[in-house]
C-alpha cells in the first residue's frame, strides 16, 4: 500500500504482457495500415473545422540532415507528419483543409530515375494517391499549389517541428514584412498546430499499443543479449553492440535514442554518450536502450553486475530502486496525476537512503528538504510512443518537484517509470563503499481501467532474477 497526497493505492499491478517475446523472424518492415493515418487526418480535420471556415493546416516533413561532407543522416520521418500521413520520405508537405469534402492534398518530390537509382524509389504523385491523398502534386507545381492555398485561407495551422527554412517561408507568406498594412492579406492568422497533434497522440489507439509492445519485445531480446555479452565482454562497446545487433536483427531499423551503456562510475552519468570504457569485475553495468519498430519505440533500463553477482552494497541500492519503482508503477492508475509516480518513488528513495545511512537526519525532514535529490537526479516518468519522450501535455508543473505534471492519467496512455540512485566516486560525505554505484530500473507501462500493465515485465527486474538471467 502506498499513500500519495491523500490517495491510497493498494492495487494489484497487472504484469501480463500482450506477447511474451519477439518472433525469431522479427518485425522487419512492419507498418500500421493506411486506415490508421486516414483516421488521424479525419480527427485533425474535425479540429480545423471547429476553428472556423477558411482554416488550412500545413504540415511539414522532416528535412534531410547532413552527417558530414559526403552524406546525410539516415532519414527518419518527423513523428507528427508520419502520424497524419504515413509518408516516409523528405521534401513532402501535407495540406488539410476545413472546407470541402476532399480535404487532403499531398505535395511530394518529383520522380527522378537517376536519383532513385542511388537513393531508392520516390512516391511521386501516383504513390501519394495510393497513400490516401485526395489530390497530389509534385514540385515545382507543388509550390504553386501551396502558395494558392495560403492565399485563399483565413487561418493557417502550422505543424512544423524541425524545418526552420520552411517555417520561415510560411510565416513570410502569411505575415510579410512591410508597412502597407491596409491590405486584406494581413487579416490572416497563424496557429501553432503542434499541440493539436500532441493531444491526439497522448491516448494510444489499440494498433499503437500493439506496435509499442512489439518494440518492447524486441528491446527485451536486445537487453538479454547485452546481459549475455557482458559476461565475456571487455568493453562497454561490446555490450552496447550486442543490444543494437539483436534489435536490428529483429526488425528495429532505428533505435529510439542513442544507447546508454555505462559501467562502473559511468553508470552515474545519466546520458553517458561514449560506451567505450573497459569493463572490470565487480562493477555494475547500466544499460538504457530501446529499439524502434514501425516508428514506435521502447525505453527500458536495466542494471546488472558484470560478474553476475551483486555485492552487498550494490544489492542494497538495487533493492531500494526496485522498491521505489514498484511504488511508482502502482501509482499509474486512471485518475491519478502524472506527478504521483514521482511522489511515490522519491519518498521510497529518500527514506531508504536515510535507512542505509547515506543521508543523515529525520526521514520526514530529509524528504521535505529534498536531500535525496543529490542522488536521484531526474524525474520518474515521461510519455512514450512515436518519440521516446512522446508528445502530450503534462499539465501544470509541480511547483516543488518540477518532474511531472498535474494531468490526470487516462486509459490508453503509455509512460515510463524509471527511478534511479547515482552515487558517483568522490561523493562528499559518503562512505566509499557506496561510491561508484549507479542504478536505474525503467519499464514501459500502459494505463488501463483495470490497473497499470507493465509491457516490459518479461525482462527480469528483481535482483535474484537478474542474477539468474546472467547465469
Amino acid at each position: 500500500m502506498f499513500r500519495i497526497k491523500g490517495m491510497l493505492f493498494g492495487l494489484t499491478v497487472v504484469t501480463t504482457i500482450l506477447s511474451a517475446q519477439a518472433p525469431s523472424t522479427g518485425y522487419h518492415g512492419l507498418r500500421l495500415p493506411i486506415s490508421f493515418f486516414s483516421g488521424n487526418r479525419a480527427r485533425m480535420v474535425q479540429q480545423l473545422r471547429a476553428l472556423g471556415p477558411g482554416t488550412l493546416a500545413v504540415i511539414k516533413s522532416m528535412p534531410e540532415q547532413p552527417r558530414n561532407g559526403d552524406g546525410e543522416q539516415a532519414f527518419r520521418q518527423d513523428s507528427d507528419f508520419y502520424y497524419l500521413t504515413g509518408v516516409e520520405e523528405p521534401g513532402a508537405v501535407a495540406l488539410l483543409s476545413a472546407d470541402g469534402d476532399k480535404p487532403y492534398t499531398l505535395l511530394v518530390r518529383p520522380r527522378d530515375l537517376k536519383r532513385e537509382a542511388w537513393n531508392g524509389p520516390r512516391l511521386g504523385i501516383e504513390g501519394a494517391m495510393k497513400l490516401g491523398a485526395d489530390q497530389a502534386f509534385d514540385f515545382p507545381k507543388g509550390d504553386e499549389v501551396l502558395t494558392e492555398a495560403i492565399k485563399k485561407a483565413q487561418r493557417i495551422v502550422l505543424v512544423c517541428n524541425l524545418d526552420r527554412e520552411f517555417r520561415t517561408k510560411i510565416l513570410d507568406a502569411v505575415l510579410p514584412l512591410g508597412t502597407d498594412n491596409n491590405h486584406g492579406l494581413f487579416r490572416k492568422s497563424v496557429v501553432d498546430g503542434r499541440h493539436m497533434v500532441a493531444e491526439m497522440r497522448s491516448i494510444k489507439q489499440p494498433a499503437e499499443i500493439d506496435m509499442i509492445q512489439k518494440a518492447v519485445d524486441v528491446s527485451i531480446e536486445g537487453h538479454l543479449a547485452a546481459m549475455k555479452a557482458s559476461r565475456t565482454a571487455t568493453n562497454e562497446g561490446q555490450v552496447a553492440g550486442a543490444f543494437e545487433g539483436a534489435v536490428r536483427g529483429l526488425g528495429a531499423r532505428f533505435l529510439g535514442y542513442d544507447t546508454i551503456a555505462g559501467a562502473g562510475n559511468q553508470s552515474c552519468i545519466l546520458h553517458y554518450p561514449f560506451n567505450d570504457a573497459p569493463l572490470h569485475p565487480g562493477e555494475l553495468q547500466l544499460m538504457d536502450a530501446g529499439g524502434e519498430v514501425g516508428y514506435y519505440t521502447a525505453d527500458i533500463t536495466r542494471t546488472w553486475p558484470v560478474n553476475g553477482k551483486f555485492s552487498t552494497e550494490q544489492r542494497a541500492i538495487y533493492d531500494l530502486v526496485f522498491k521505489a519503482q514498484e511504488a511508482g508503477i502502482v501509482a499509474c492508475v486512471v485518475g491519478s496525476p502524472h506527478i504521483a509516480t514521482h511522489y511515490a518513488t522519491s519518498r521510497v528513495v529518500s527514506d531508504g537512503l536515510v535507512d542505509l545511512g547515506i543521508i543523515k537526519g529525520d526521514r520526514d525532514e530529509v524528504y521535505k528538504r529534498g536531500d535525496w535529490k543529490r542522488f536521484f537526479l531526474h524525474g520518474t516518468s515521461h510519455w512514450l510512443g512515436l518519440d521516446v519522450h512522446d508528445a502530450g501535455d503534462y499539465g501544470s508543473k509541480d511547483p516543488i518537484y518540477r518532474a511531472g505534471g498535474r494531468r490526470l492519467l487516462e486509459a490508453g496512455m503509455v509512460l515510463t517509470v524509471e527511478p534511479g540512485i547515482y552515487i558517483a566516486k568522490g561523493a562528499e560525505g559518503v562512505d566509499p563503499k557506496w561510491q561508484g554505484i549507479g542504478v536505474r530500473i525503467e519499464d514501459d507501462v500502459l494505463v488501463t481501467q483495470e490497473g497499470p500493465k507493465n509491457l516490459s515485465a518479461h525482462l527480469p527486474r528483481k535482483a535474484e532474477d537478474v542474477e539468474r538471467a546472467l547465469k
